[in-house]
């Protein structure tokens, strides 16, 4: 029966066969270990006419399988030129011992006859499952300053270090507290430079190892990436966008063989930075000073004017004119907390103000507050609550649904009860837009301004 199957798959092949009219190729297989090679599939392929497409070409003659020893016999091979392979039908080893057809060796048949000492080792790719890695390159950063504090947001916007590419202009940026960058393209020349320093800043050093920055561009190869372990093979994506890195899977993954997963390869090259303050400083005026614990937030203002933050949370306010503001840290993420607070800015400077914590801002809070008369120094930042009961207009009975609170850049939503009492919490002084939405689709939008003390609200919904 198997020699029924094994005529019919020569025969949809299109390598036609007769008995005794075929060759027979005999060897061994052995691992990269010099160990025998049991059970391996092995095949006499034929010869294509273009290497480059072996896929669509190659046709199999004759298929076998190791013994225990790693020996084997190809047999009934029709006369012709063939590349022995083993392994894995997706990824052989061809003989005498490579996965680059274009180094196989030619083994050619003649009817009646044996091709012997066909022996060679079998490379890991074709025993093995295999995964394509599609890798990021990936710069490491080394940020030096002269004092302790890195800035990464100033009066012209956020602290980064940008680089970008000179053939397309793709960009790359990483604020200065972080330690590596992430390329768009993995090979290239790049023009560097830190961006939005505050004033009194200046860039004193850029350097790739030994290239200078300032004065060059920033070029990547393939030199300046890791080699190739014994088990990768290491190339550029089709757009250069990333590097591909073929190499061995292991556990969950051998049965997925081929899959592309995401991944990174680090340079060995270190891009190093730095920063000092300029020999002539700006006079700094009033200012106000303060830190906030939480980590991740990127911009800070003075109502609507931008300060100066810095990696450990710490914040300053320079040339600050008596009055009242709102101060406002403000992290890029929506899900995250907000912090604020209200301060009375008099004739010296304010220190250690700290911010509290807040669900969502006033919408207001860039604004600058008015006030007359000479402010004294003074922190006004206790938080408030909206409260409200909320009733249907026709039957006076209270109501459930949603109640929307909008602020600066954030809307929060929380349920409204059978009972129609709702109560938010932690919010500064200021503007905020409130909707009420009853299950009924019935629906009002209320402008809430929030003093000195917490707001009492009676609502009624159509």
């Amino acid at each position: 029966m198997i020699g029924i199957l094994f005529q019919l798959l020569l025969w949809v092949q299109g390598v036609p066969t007769l008995p005794n009219q075929g060759g027979t190729i005999t060897g061994t297989l052995l691992t990269e270990e010099a160990r025998p090679a049991a059970h391996v599939r092995i095949a006499a392929m034929v010869q294509p006419e273009n290497v480059a497409d072996v896929s669509s070409a190659a046709s199999l003659a004759s298929i076998a399988e190791t013994d225990e020893l790693g020996r084997f016999q190809l047999e009934n091979v029709p006369p012709g030129r063939y590349y022995v392979t083993a392994g894995r039908v997706e990824n052989p080893t061809y003989f005498p011992g490579t996965v680059d057809i274009a180094k196989g060796r030619i083994v050619t048949v003649e009817a009646g006859l044996t091709v012997s000492s066909v022996n060679f080792s079998l490379n890991d790719y074709s025993d093995r499952a295999f995964e394509m890695v599609n890798a990021a390159v990936i710069i490491p950063v080394e940020i030096h300053f002269d004092g302790a504090r890195v800035p990464i947001f100033s009066e012209h916007g956020k602290v980064a270090l940008r680089l970008v590419q000179k053939s397309d202009g793709r960009t790359a940026e990483m604020p200065l507290s972080r330690v590596a960058i992430t390329l768009p393209n993995a090979t290239g020349e790049y023009r560097v430079s830190i961006e939005n320093l505050p004033d009194e800043y200046e860039v004193r050093s850029l350097q790739y190892g030994s290239v200078d920055l300032m004065s060059r561009g920033l070029l990547i190869s393939m030199a300046n990436l890791p080699k190739a372990g014994p088990d990768e093979q290491i190339s550029l994506t089709n757009l250069q966008s990333g590097v591909l890195i073929k190499r061995r899977a292991f556990g969950d993954t051998l049965q997925i063989t081929g899959r592309l997963v995401p991944g990174s390869i680090t340079s060995t090259t270190v891009l190093s930075v730095a920063v000092g303050s300029k020999q002539s400083a700006a006079s700094v005026g009033i200012r106000v000073q303060g830190k906030v614990e939480n980590a991740g937030q990127v911009e800070v203002y003075l109502s609507g004017k931008p300060g100066i933050l810095f990696s450990d949370g710490t914040f300053e306010f320079r040339n600050v004119q008596p009055g009242r503001y709102f101060v406002a840290m403000i992290n890029d993420a929506s899900t995250s907390r907000q912090h604020g607070a209200v301060v009375t800015v008099g004739d010296h400077d304010v220190t250690d103000l700290k911010l509290e914590e807040t669900n969502t801002l006033p919408i207001d809070v860039l604004s600058e507050f008015t006030q007359s008369g000479p402010p004294a120094n003074e922190l006004t930042s206790s938080m408030h609550s909206i409260r409200g009961h909320v009733t249907s207009a026709s039957t006076h009975m209270p109501v459930a649904g949603i109640v929307t609170l909008r602020g600066y850049a954030r809307s929060i939503t929380y349920s409204l009860p059978a009972d129609g009492e709702f109560e938010i919490s932690n919010l500064l002084s200021g503007s905020y837009g409130l909707q009420i939405e009853t299950f009924e689709s019935s629906r009002i939008n209320k402008d809430v301004v929030v003093g000195s003390d917490d707001v009492d609200l009676n609502l009624s919904v159509p």
